[in-house]
């Protein structure tokens, strides 16, 4: 289920504009219309990463171009994920940008300090 970490306007097909909160359930035409990944404390559920395909879940991911230099906090979820999947960085369950570079952070300190 997803749940937000922050508020959000989210216009719908005809204009209207909705605000939607950490505590409010996200209809899923409005988790669709939002784009950015930073707002999800849970981000939802897309109908590719749950499919009987065959494929575990996410191995049909589109290539995300990461950013060159230091990983900062304008990367977005989708690229310190890829980031993270290509350093073999174990993000347990974060799924939120905080969590994901605190996660990110504590791999690197445990590379540098030989661990």
């Amino acid at each position: 289920m997803s749940k937000l970490n922050t508020y959000v306007h989210v216009h719908d097909k005809d204009g209207v504009s909705h605000a939607f909160g950490p505590d409010d359930t996200v209809p899923e035409w409005a988790e669709n219309a939002i784009t950015n990944d930073s707002v999800w404390a849970e981000a939802p559920v897309k109908e590719s990463e749950n499919s009987d395909d065959g494929k575990a879940d996410g191995d049909d991911q589109e290539q995300v171009e990461l950013p060159e230099g230091d990983i900062t906090e304008k990367w977005t979820v989708k690229q310190l994920t890829a980031y993270a999947k290509a350093e073999n960085i174990d993000l347990a369950d974060a799924k939120a940008k905080p969590d994901i570079l605190a996660k990110i952070a504590e791999a690197s300190k445990a590379n540098e300090s030989g661990e």
